[in-house]
């Protein structure tokens, strides 16, 4: 049986993540629980079913080590599939879990989840800016880019679940481009400016959707 990891991460001083639904009855059937830190200091090993553990890198950037271990699962992980969730996402019910066996099942490299209420990668850079996430000069640095390689409005992803299957090269190809990307081109510690334009320059990454069912956001 393979097992698959669902893996976050918190900032040091934030709370621990909510213990998923059902959890105990799903590391019998394949799923590990890992939440990952910057320093692990006085941290217990568990916390409930998650597993403390703590980055191997750091960059010296809260926010950068944040993204870190979400961009860059080949890094922290010994896995060949993982469910990343933002450490604000509750899992509620079976759902999630049996859609990633299927996922799995039909080894699918990558599944995303579309966005409730934004559907352009423009629309929530402006937000990003009006809500003073970013200074006007990063969020334009990462616009600027976007438009010069003609990115249209359209296909935008929420990016606080996903599940990849990261031993794929197509995968590690995105991923790598993806973070390269965020540190080069965006100016920015906001993955999702730059993960529409890495997905559509990895033509050779296969999507699907992912079912947000037993999913709080």
């Amino acid at each position: 049986m393979r097992t698959i990891a669902i893996y976050t991460y918190i900032n040091e001083g934030d709370p621990m993540p909510a213990q998923p639904y059902n959890a105990e009855y799903w590391k019998v059937k394949g799923f590990d629980f890992i939440c990952f830190v910057t320093k692990k200091g006085d941290l217990p090993d568990f916390h409930g079913v998650w597993h403390i553990e703590e980055l191997p890198i750091s960059w010296g950037d809260a926010r950068l080590n944040a993204v870190l271990p979400k961009l860059n699962p080949q890094s922290v992980l010994d896995y060949e599939y993982s469910l990343w969730i933002d450490s604000r996402v509750k899992i509620t019910g079976d759902s999630i879990y049996e859609h990633c066996k299927e996922l799995q099942s039909r080894e699918v490299m990558y599944a995303g989840l579309k966005h409730k209420s934004i559907r352009s990668v423009y629309t929530y850079a402006w937000k990003v800016y009006k809500q003073g996430l970013e200074p006007f000069k990063v969020v334009y640095k990462a616009m600027s880019f976007l438009i010069g390689k003609g990115i249209l409005p359209g296909g935008f992803q929420d990016t606080s679940v996903m599940f990849r299957s990261h031993e794929k090269d197509e995968v590690l190809e995105f991923d790598r481009w993806w973070w390269e990307c965020l540190l080069t081109h965006g100016g920015s510690h906001y993955d999702m400016l730059m993960h529409l334009f890495a997905m559509k320059d990895t033509p050779s990454l296969k999507c699907e959707y992912l079912n947000p069912a037993g999913l709080e956001m």
